[in-house]
């Protein structure tokens, strides 16, 4: 096992730092995704409901595309 993790020591911090990054888009655009539901005086929607939105997949490859 120790040798795996020196081995592969910078995959699993770059995948770390990827997973960290992804959930901090999802988090923040859930807020802001469910403000502008609020604004336009519609429900707002659960989180796993908005992760497997296309609103998510657009802003997800649109910030990939912009990198």
């Amino acid at each position: 096992m120790r040798t795996f993790l020196r081995d592969n020591s910078l995959t699993l911090a770059f995948g770390a730092a990827f997973l960290l990054a992804l959930s901090g888009q999802a988090v923040v655009g859930h807020i802001e995704f469910n403000e502008q539901l609020a604004v336009d005086d519609l429900y707002p929607v659960p989180f796993g409901s908005y992760v497997m939105s296309s609103d998510f997949a657009v802003d997800v490859t649109e910030n990939w595309q912009s990198e």
